[in-house]
């Protein structure tokens, strides 16, 4: 995550700078509007996950593997079919991109578009099919080999862009650098999860109750995926027809920073799904229940209480160094964003009860309707206020959505303790965070140079906020995790 982090804001620094405004917003153009195409995936990899996992933890050692197979190749099955609907699908849109597109792009955008179109289905398509293979080894917490495979993806990824994109200006080398390491990821992730877990793809494991109980949960994370994609690239697809592809690269840097910071923030949600299994089958009472999951949110709020209130610090100089003075804007939209995202995410960890006990689909029904009002918002606002106006619809659709109603969800189905859960998950840690955000803010400000203001404001930020949660904020077995952690790395005797 620190590597991705990282080389994504130097490479969506380099590439909006040597591209420019209008070859860069036309690739996030296409790119914004083939994500619409993942509406089709229904989930699978997550569904792979939750039914392994069940599997591992519910079936007698000498079945196991006959299970497993069975929900290996119902899932893949599933998932070969759903591969061909997309890329009929693509070919509807592919037809229609100059019909869609005609009001902000010429002829010859057009046609470059499409192009680049194409090269993106087969990206999607690949990486669909390779999250089914993470999602086996998630349920069997294999968390090594799949960040690895990552790791070096991203690696490769920035090599290839810096080198190719300053020697050829041109956006479509970033869908076809995509898709190439997208094909080789999927194959080494095929070949390493047969050998280690032994599974089996064939038509005869095809089970049809595994899949005919996997429906409700498909169908709760298409409409998951659908509001995902409503609140996170309806705006960059609204303006790119209503406004001009110079506006999706300015809201392009905002996404980023959204996306990057989602990213992070659901770590603890994947991880966190086979112990989640576990404690539900132990039947504890809810009150337990409760504490078990209060560690997996303090995670959370450490992590990105963290990177929140140091982006409201020094957000602002930090847009200007990687993405230019005329970018600064950006810095106000991310933070009209991330503070509504950060309230949904301190308990995200919770979404694997849903999942465990089969009821996504609740969720993700109450989401569509926050969902569609987003999209109406976003075209109101983005009339009256332009690109600050798709913002503000979003943050709203993430209050009222992911905040508010699935809390009381969580409460009346469930009987999870949510405030308990929020006091609990905040205390000791957000309080110094937002004292330390405060003074770094105040003092970064009075700087007019803005490499000295973005320097000096995050060691402050750093030398305020952690002595304080260290001392203060941690409870005693979060100290006696990080002191092994520090010993691991020969910082502590």
């Amino acid at each position: 995550m620190v590597v991705n982090m990282i080389t994504g804001l130097v490479l969506s620094s380099f590439l909006l700078r040597t591209l420019g405004d209008t070859e860069y917003g036309l690739y996030q153009t296409i790119a914004s509007f083939s994500t619409y195409l993942v509406l089709l995936e229904f989930g699978t990899g997550t569904v792979m996950t939750r039914n392994v996992s069940v599997c591992l933890n519910n079936t007698e050692p000498e079945k196991r593997q006959e299970q497993v197979n069975r929900n290996y190749s119902t899932i893949w099955i599933i998932s070969l079919v759903l591969s061909v609907v997309i890329i009929a699908v693509s070919f509807v849109f592919y037809l229609n991109l100059g019909n869609i597109y005609a009001n902000s792009m010429n002829a010859s955008q057009i046609k470059y578009g499409k192009n680049i179109f194409l090269f993106l289905i087969v990206y999607i398509i690949v990486n669909y099919l390779t999250q089914n293979i993470n999602g086996l080894l998630l349920a069997e917490e294999e968390y090594t080999f799949a960040n690895i495979v990552t790791l070096f993806k991203i690696l490769i990824r920035v090599t290839l862009l810096l080198a190719l994109i300053s020697l050829f200006r041109y956006s479509i080398i970033i869908a076809m650098v995509d898709m190439s390491l997208g094909i080789i990821a999927f194959i080494v992730s095929l070949v390493y999860s047969k050998k280690r877990y032994h599974v089996k793809i064939s038509p005869k494991f095809f089970d049809k109750s595994i899949f005919v109980s996997s429906i409700p949960m498909c169908i709760a994370l298409l409409l998951q995926v659908l509001v995902n994609q409503a609140n996170s690239n309806v705006d960059k697809f609204v303006l790119g027809v209503m406004m001009s592809v110079e506006s999706v690269a300015l809201y392009s840097v905002v996404q980023y920073i959204f996306t990057m910071f989602s990213s992070i923030a659901t770590i603890p949600v994947s991880m966190f799904l086979p112990e989640v299994s576990k404690n539900m089958a132990k039947n504890m009472e809810r009150e337990d229940f409760t504490d078990t999951l209060i560690s997996p949110c303090r995670l959370t709020v450490m992590i990105c209480g963290s990177i929140l209130c140091g982006f409201f610090a020094i957000g602002k100089q930090f847009v200007s160094l990687l993405y230019g003075a005329g970018k600064t804007d950006a810095w106000l939209y991310a933070m009209i964003i991330l503070v509504p995202m950060f309230l949904n995410m301190t308990n995200a960890v919770c979404i694997n009860v849903l999942d465990i006990a089969n009821k996504r689909l609740v969720r993700s029904l109450a989401l569509t309707g926050t969902t569609i009002a987003n999209i109406a918002l976003t075209v109101l606002f983005i009339g009256w206020w332009g690109i600050i106006g798709a913002v503000i619809a979003t943050a709203i659709t993430l209050i009222i959505g992911n905040v508010f109603f699935i809390n009381l969800y969580y409460i009346k189905k469930f009987d999870i303790k949510i405030f308990h859960l929020f006091k609990e998950a905040y205390k000791g840690l957000l309080p110094f965070q937002m004292i330390a955000g405060a003074a770094a803010f105040f003092v970064a400000m009075l700087i007019p140079n803005t490499f000295v203001s973005f320097l000096t404001g995050g060691v402050i930020y750093v030398v305020i906020s952690v002595p304080l949660i260290v001392l203060f904020g941690l409870n005693s077995a979060e100290k006696s995790r990080m002191k092994k952690i520090l010993r691991r790395l020969h910082l502590k005797k």
